[in-house]
Order: C-alpha cells, then sequence, then structure tokens
C-alpha cells in the first residue's frame, strides 16, 4: 500500500512476503518482521549510555546474524531496536532491482508510532500500537475497518532513517556489478592464501576464547563486563554511605524516651526520623553528627525530627 509524499516518493509499506515490484521512486517501512523491539527501564539517562548497552540486553534473545542496534528514550524507558542490516539488504534486493529506487527506509515503530488502534496490513495480517510498542498481529485476533493506506498520510519520515550502510552498495547495476565481481576476483587471487591462514588462526582464538568463556562462566562482551562492574560500583558506594549514616547515628546521644524510629536509604542519601522528647532538642541533636555528614534538611512533626542526610 502506497502514498505519495512531498518528496515525489511512494511511501510502501514493506514486508517479509513482497516480491519484485515495478520501477518508480520509494520510501520504505519496514514491517516489525524485520527488527526486534524491547522495552526497557535502565539506570542510565540518555540513548548513548543505553546503546552501550545493547548487545547486554539482547544477548540470547537474537538468532544467528551481525546486529545493529538502535535506541528511543520513551518516558523513564528506553525503546531499543535490533536488526541485520545485511539480511535487510538482501530481502530489499529480492523486491526492488534497483538502487534508485530506494529514496528512505524507516522502521514501522518510528514512522507508524501515531497509530493508536489495529490497522489491517491485507487479508492475514495487521498492525497494533502495543505500550508504545509497534507490533504485528494476525489479523483474525481483531477487528477492524481502518487499513494500511488510511494511516500512511500522518507517517512520520523525519529523523528515524535506518541506518542500512550496505545497501547503496547491494542494489547495483549490471555494469557496477561485473565491475565489482573483475575486482575482488584480482583481490581474492592475489590475498587469497593469506585469507585462509588467517581465518584458521582467528577460529583457534576464538574457540579458545569460548572455552575460556564457558569455563569460567565469564560475560560475553566487554560492554556486559563495564555494566557489571557499574552495577557492583554502585552498590558499593549505597552500602559505604549507608554504613558511615549508620556510624553518625551511632554517635548521637539520645535522652529517656527518645528513639529512632526509621532509618531509609534513598539515591541522594538517607532520611533519619528520631522521636524526641521535646522540640527543642532538634538542633542538640543535629549538632551531634560527626563534620562527615551533612544535614541537607530537618523538620519537627508531633515530636518526630526528621533528617534528611548525606555523607
Amino acid at each position: 500500500m502506497t502514498k505519495i509524499f512531498k518528496n515525489k516518493s511512494k511511501v510502501l509499506f514493506v514486508s517479509k512476503a513482497d516480491r519484485v515490484l515495478q520501477r518508480g521512486k520509494y520510501t520504505i517501512i519496514l514491517s516489525p518482521e524485520f527488527y526486534w523491539v524491547k522495552r526497557v527501564a535502565l539506570p542510565v539517562k540518555g540513548e548513548r549510555d543505553a546503546l552501550k548497552l545493547a548487545p547486554s540486553i539482547y544477548d540470547g534473545f537474537l538468532p544467528a546474524g551481525d546486529f545493529s542496534y538502535e535506541v528511543r528514550k520513551s518516558g523513564d524507558e528506553f525503546i531499543m531496536i535490533a536488526y541485520d542490516k545485511k539480511e535487510i539488504t538482501q530481502r530489499l534486493n529480492k523486491i526492488f532491482l534497483h538502487r534508485k529506487d530506494v529514496v528512505d527506509v524507516y522502521f514501522a515503530q518510528d514512522a507508524l508510532s501515531h497509530i493508536g488502534e489495529c490497522v489491517a496490513v491485507d487479508n492475514a495480517v495487521a498492525l497494533s500500537n502495543m505500550s508504545g510498542t509497534i507490533i504485528q498481529i494476525p489479523r483474525v485476533c481483531t477487528k477492524t475497518d481502518k487499513t494500511l493506506n488510511d494511516v500512511l498520510e500522518g507517517a512520520s519520515l523525519a529523523k528515524r532513517k535506518v541506518k542500512l550502510s550496505s545497501f547503496d552498495n547491494a542494489l547495483l547495476s549490471t555494469g557496477d556489478i561485473k565491475l565489482v565481481a573483475s575486482l575482488f576476483g584480482l583481490l581474492f587471487l592475489a590475498f587469497g592464501s593469506e585469507y585462509f591462514v588467517y581465518k584458521k588462526a582467528l577460529h583457534e582464538l576464538e574457540n579458545k576464547r569460548a572455552e575460556i568463556i564457558k569455563e569460567h562462566n565469564l560475560p560475553r562482551t566487554s560492554v556486559q563486563l563495564k555494566s557489571i562492574k557499574k552495577s557492583l560500583h554502585k552498590k558499593f558506594t549505597t552500602q559505604k554511605d549507608m554504613r558511615e549514616v549508620l556510624y553518625a547515628i551511632s554517635k548521637v546521644s539520645l535522652k529517656s524516651g527518645e528513639y529512632i524510629e526509621s532509618i531509609e536509604q534513598t539515591t541522594k542519601g538517607a532520611t533519619v526520623k528520631i522521636h524526641i522528647s521535646e522540640k527543642t532538642r532538634e538542633d542538640a541533636i543535629k549538632k551531634m553528627f560527626p563534620a562527615t555528614i551533612m544535614i541537607k534538611e530537618s523538620f519537627v512533626r508531633e515530636n518526630i525530627l526528621e533528617l534528611r542526610i548525606t555523607s
């Protein structure tokens, strides 16, 4: 299904079932069949830091392939997209005979994020927006009169283009293919023997690496190692801060009838509630804390002194 946009290209929703089309200018929206989406909460703030964790997030969930990743911030969570550039390029090669036929490529997750109800793609499948994630479901699971052609007008075709660096190189004219094939043949003859020696040595190193990882139950990637290190450092810092707070509280001398009601650890420090005998005790108790403890805020409610402190 298509719509014609300002750049005079037809916006076309492409699925894996599509076959060769006639020549023309096309802006492609890829079906969710072409990529994997995960919505996750991570201990990072920006998309760049979240992208570093993507290989670990998808570890064990993807089929064989060379995957690339993209991240979109969505409220307090991140939408992660994993896709195989080579596999997408090969699929598009079966549909478009010439590279100039394809103007831009987008994920349905980005281009069709505006749909708010089920949309029929054809008689077999439909698209649905599940909490901000665009998924493809069997048409039999939903009753809808709205078709994909009805929502293409509002497709978001701005910033989030799919990065297929190998796409232009894969969709070549016949003359270009012959030239590339000739050059590749010459290079293969020149460097063939060195290449196979290199591959053999690399294969042996990879096998040894896999054996060590399996034997010692180690993380598979440096990204995972950094993630584990960051998580352990955060836990250590939190525990260290709590120990300092507890030590400081142990130095506070309470009168008869006074007691510590609660201690709550937060990301920015701790909140301590002390039942005091009289409101005038607030200043005296605050002075008992060591200089290493900073009292950011304090107030008394019904003989409960609440202190918000950091070490």
